[in-house]
């Protein structure tokens, strides 16, 4: 009966013929796009956010996974002494903050930003020296991490009220007079050495900065360039008889910023989802979730691929595609899917556990019907393995990005029993006929 099942599908009426090289068989090969696709949205633990070329700053509320904030830590450096003598005058200090072109939510709102002042020594959480400890490659190494976080200054030293506009080049933020210019006076004296020597600088004087919106305003989560985001200092020198205006900018150390990132999922269908935990698609409204801001990944199982090949060794696996579809509808301009998905092995544990070979697809628009959009997997090399190996089980796999802690995109995965663009595992084997 599971023989039947599985193989009463579409069948492609385009046989291959190979002719006299099989001593005169017909080779034909068969499409089959009904195996089970068997989806479950799993909760991840913490996992690395430090050095990931992007800042994430904002709240935004999305309809099913409830309330994303995401705020910053950075070390701030000046990359150079900076003394400036006594006949200078202090002007203004500002937070400059160049946007890297992603957003997330509704960015017709306006949030407020905070700047804080960080009172205790960041400091990197290293991993344990023990052997035999399986890691995700999402938390192996030294770093911060999406919970990790450090005391701060409840007074903010910069605040501003803005609209977020990522297809613009800065938000600039007002640092207060009385903290630029005691930043200034400290420098022209610099009797400790603070501004002359930077480890005096990072490891005495200025810890680092938070940064973050103000849980009152809910508006949306953009990406901010921290190679460029800096604290300016402008101020008037004498330039022979002149006085001119200049600055000097205090640049972020990326290696010591990191993204917090924290949700509250009240009242959605996975309010009560677990860390390490899933839950099945089918208690979801035939949906799954993918949001590795917040490290939701989609869990993938096959049960009965194995089985069907196991039962049939005469066939050959000739071709494997897995099509993912986001959910029609739920991707509008301001919330857009990732632009590439990837796949990573797990087992009972629900921990990530190594890439896989065919497991990276971009997403492909339709941009005429809207209801094709899709990522497509070639993973003929993964299920081959997979067939011929001496497991009793595909080994299941998540849906996931490959740096959780540089956004907050999200995309509703489709599962098999969705009333459009259902998942699919295309199966292309063959075999000779009797």
């Amino acid at each position: 009966m599971v023989f039947v099942a599985f193989t009463w599908s579409c069948e492609d009426p385009n046989t291959l013929s190979v002719g006299k090289a099989f001593s005169g068989n017909n080779l034909q090969t068969i499409l089959i796009d009904t195996f089970s696709v068997v989806t479950s949205t799993v909760q991840l633990d913490t996992f690395l956010t430090s050095n990931t070329g992007t800042v994430l700053l904002g709240r935004y509320q999305d309809d099913k996974l409830g309330v994303v904030s995401a705020s910053s830590y950075f070390q701030v450096s000046y990359g150079g002494s900076f003394l400036p003598d006594y006949s200078s005058v202090y002007d203004s200090m500002v937070l400059v903050l160049p946007y890297n072109h992603t957003v997330t939510g509704d960015t017709t709102k306006q949030v407020k930003i905070n700047a804080y002042q960080v009172t205790e020594q960041m400091m990197i959480r290293k991993q344990p020296a023990v052997s035999g400890i399986r890691l995700s490659p999402f938390s192996a190494g030294n770093g911060f991490f999406s919970s990790s976080s450090f005391r701060y200054n409840p007074t903010p030293f910069a605040s501003g009220t803005v609209t977020f506009f990522p297809h613009t080049d800065t938000v600039s933020i007002r640092v207060s007079d009385k903290f630029g210019a005691n930043w200034f006076r400290l420098a022209q004296q610099d009797s400790a050495h603070m501004f002359s020597i930077e480890t005096n600088f990072v490891n005495t004087f200025f810890f680092g900065m938070y940064l973050n919106v103000d849980p009152s305003t809910v508006g949306s989560v953009a990406g901010f360039d921290p190679q460029k985001l800096k604290l300016r200092i402008y101020y008037k020198k004498y330039y022979g008889n002149y006085l001119r205006q200049t600055f000097h900018d205090f640049k972020i150390g990326s290696y010591y910023q990191f993204n917090n990132i924290q949700f509250d999922r009240s009242g959605t269908a996975l309010a009560s989802l677990q860390t390490s935990k899933g839950i099945t698609s089918y208690q979801t409204g035939n949906i799954s979730y993918v949001q590795p801001g917040t490290g939701l990944v989609t869990r993938l199982a096959f049960p009965s691929l194995k089985t069907f090949f196991a039962n049939n060794p005469r066939l050959i696996l000739n071709a494997a595609n897995l099509i993912v579809y986001p959910e029609p509808g739920t991707f509008p301009k301001n919330l857009l899917p990732p632009s590439q998905l990837l796949l990573y092995t797990t087992d009972m544990t629900n921990i990530p556990l190594s890439s896989v070979a065919g497991g990276a697809a971009a997403i492909n628009y339709d941009y005429v019907y809207g209801i094709n959009t899709r990522y497509t997997f070639q993973l003929f090399s993964y299920f081959f393995g997979q067939i011929k190996s001496s497991a009793s089980t595909i080994t299941p796999m998540f849906l996931t990005t490959g740096v959780p802690g540089n956004s907050v995109q999200r995309v509703y995965i489709t599962d098999r029993f969705h009333p459009y663009s259902k998942i699919q595992l295309q199966i292309y084997y063959s075999y000779v006929p009797n």
